[in-house]
């Protein structure tokens, strides 16, 4: 059976009724509508004349799969929904085998999609059933089962260590040490890893000819003390503090930098929070993309702080531009510099409104802040100066990472710190003894000598220091010390890089669609980007906080961001792009965002048809800057499309300007 014959029986077969055009889409996408649907049909009368009867029927604008086509996987997801778990360790391994797709991208994507959901239920399933098995005692059994896991999946420890269990406990001990050894071979080899601690006991207790606890349980993840998420005090800021403290007896704004990692956000929020009611505006990665990004947040920020305060018809119109759910009726484009000042105005008396009772503003991580953010922010400084509020405004402390400020940002921050109105303060690396004090301030039992070996690994980082803890709790080497092996931070194979190798398969997808969603993902939209059940996510996301990756719906720390976005294989990256263009917009996500997933996902044609209505919305929000870039995008990727004609009636439009 062709191709696509199979892909439209596997698509009808897992997602149910489906309209000829949505298929017609996915196997002809290229193709004009008209004759895509012409396609479909003949490509349904070829199937019924080679198999000899009807598989899918058909009216005017649906296809649905016979009922009397039985397909196992179908069966197996069923069985499964009633908590029969054991049809699901026959699923394939590669849905529709080594069938070509990859010139389809929907439908590819969609293929890989299942892909990974079926490893995922195929994972649990072995977990169940090997526990089963091993809780009535059929260790021979258990044994055969999980020998068919390891051949599945040479680097699952879970199918390692079920299969050394059962093995041991079948009597077969020398059987159960091979298996060991076959697992850190290729751990060793593949990935430059260990195997779990957990999995090294168990070698250790079968090589010893130890008793074996039964029934056989999951390796837990080592549950993290809360001290290492936070520790209880802050380390080596002393300095730091006396230089924030003078600042603010005099009066000036308060600007900290320093490598990623070195605690520039919680040394803020604990010096504000010791002044007063703190309120942090955070930037994040892949605001500078996309106008008003950072505004929108603040502003969400703000009103979620002051949830009683009223609107005057006049703000709320203007506010309701960045945040679309305040929004009653049409808004009109702004007109001209006049409009784009009276917007500026609204968002100065709100946050004017919304922070009456606020002492400090921590604003963090600025590197990301987008200029028409930055230009609306000028002008409420401007406003604070010359039209100053009987109300005492809070004073304002600014972060962001060493070398990376925006050449704009650093030249106003130098001018007010040439103008005595602001200080830079910069963070250096912790000393050994600053080490010690931080693994004191834990807790926790440590091996004698670890501050030095932590403070030459992490080079005082603070950030790192404690994700290296983490790792060694983890694998049960707090009180042994750092291995003999270990890669330097951000180098492959790092602390960062072997946390998220322990992680489940559900918790890393998670994972990776949130860092390719980078700003303002949520639970829902990375639940929708992975085509998953809620409650799946929901389980992995548990995994993640448990882990430490994540506090609430953000990574904690941008540099386990990046470490779990560079971790991404690329063909991954380019599935879960497009996928979240397809999933932001249908949810309203911005134009720009929308643009950007689809041209890193590698499909220039529906880039710029996005970059097309990002510049719109730039011109509607009186930004022709961005509105110019967005038309350079879009002729850029209509180009990469091969769609000559469209990128030369764009190029010349009236309105281009210099770009023509």
């Amino acid at each position: 059976m062709d191709r696509k014959s199979l892909a439209l029986l596997a698509y009808l077969a897992l997602e149910g009724p489906t309209s000829r055009s949505r298929l017609a889409g996915l196997l002809w996408p290229d193709t004009v509508e008209a004759t895509a649907r012409n396609n479909l049909v003949i490509k349904l009368r070829r199937l019924r004349a080679r198999v000899g009867e009807d598989l899918v029927k058909a009216d005017e604008a649906t296809l649905t799969l016979h009922e009397h086509v039985a397909v196992d996987v179908v069966h197996a997801l069923r069985e499964r929904q009633h908590g029969r778990l054991a049809g699901t360790l026959n699923l394939p391994r590669g849905l529709l085998g080594d069938a070509p797709l990859d010139d389809l991208p929907d439908l590819f994507d969609w293929l890989l999609t299942w892909r990974e959901r079926l490893d995922t239920y195929r994972w649990e399933a072995f977990n169940h059933e090997l526990k089963r098995l091993e809780d009535a005692g059929k260790y021979e059994d258990a044994a055969a089962l999980a020998a068919r896991w390891v051949d599945l999946d040479p680097l699952s420890e879970d199918a390692a260590r079920h299969s050394m269990r059962a093995q041991y406990l079948a009597g077969h001990p020398t059987g159960a040490l091979r298996a060991y050894t076959r697992l850190r071979d290729i751990l060793q080899r593949e990935l430059g890893l260990e195997p779990h601690a957990a999995t090294r006991a168990l070698a250790e207790d079968i090589a010893r000819g130890e008793p074996l606890p039964t029934p056989a349980t999951p390796a837990a993840r080592p549950e993290l003390p809360l001290g290492v998420f936070r520790p209880p005090s802050l380390i080596g800021r002393d300095a730091a503090w006396r230089q924030m403290e003078a600042a603010w007896q005099a009066g000036q704004l308060i600007y900290l930098t320093g490598a990623p990692g070195t605690g520039k956000t919680r040394l803020a929020l604990d010096f504000a929070r010791s002044k007063g009611t703190t309120l942090r505006l955070e930037h994040r990665p892949g605001d500078d993309t996309v106008p008003y990004s950072s505004s929108a947040r603040w502003t969400r920020t703000m009103l979620r702080h002051a949830p009683h305060l009223t609107l005057t018809p006049f703000q709320r119109r203007e506010v309701s531009r960045l945040l679309p759910e305040l929004r009653e009726g049409d808004v009109p484009p702004l007109d001209g510099e006049a409009g784009k000042l009276a917007f500026y105005e609204a968002l100065s008396q709100v946050a004017e409104l919304a922070l009456a009772d606020v002492t400090a503003v921590v604003s963090d991580d600025i590197q990301y802040d987008d200029d028409a953010s930055q230009d609306s922010g000028r002008y409420h400084a401007t406003r604070a100066v010359t039209q100053p509020s009987s109300a005492p405004q809070p004073r304002v402390l600014l972060t962001f990472r060493q070398g990376e400020l925006p050449t704009q940002t650093q030249a106003v921050m130098r001018g007010l710190i040439e103008g005595g109105l602001a200080v830079l303060i910069e963070l250096e690396p912790l000393s050994v003894r600053d080490v010690r004090a931080l693994l004191d301030n834990l807790g926790l039992t440590f091996a004698s000598g670890l501050e030095q070996d932590l403070y030459r690994y992490a080079g005082g980082n603070p950030l790192f220091v404690l994700e290296t803890v983490k790792f060694l709790v983890e694998e049960g080497l707090i009180d042994r010390g750092l291995p003999e092996r270990l890669a330097p931070p951000g180098r492959t194979g790092s602390v960062l890089e072997r946390r998220l190798a322990r992680l489940s398969p559900a918790a890393l997808n998670a994972a990776r669609a949130a860092s390719v969603l980078r700003s303002d993902f949520t639970l829902e939209l990375v639940t929708a980007v992975l085509s998953a059940p809620l409650l799946e996510t929901a389980g992995a996301w548990e995994e993640l906080e448990a882990a430490q990756i994540m506090t609430g719906e953000a990574f904690t720390h941008d540099l386990l961001y990046e470490a779990v976005w560079q971790g991404t294989p690329e063909t991954v990256r380019r599935l879960l792009h497009r996928s979240a263009a397809r999933v932001l917009a249908e949810t309203g996500g911005h134009p720009q965002r929308v643009a950007q997933h689809w041209r890193d996902g590698a499909q220039p044609r529906e880039a710029a048809v996005w970059f097309e209505r990002a510049a719109r919305a730039a011109e509607a929000a009186y930004r022709p800057q961005e509105a110019e870039a967005c038309y350079q995008r879009a002729v850029e990727a209509y180009e990469a499309a091969g769609d000559v004609e469209a990128a030369r009636t764009l190029r010349t439009r009236p309105s281009a300007g210099s770009a023509s």
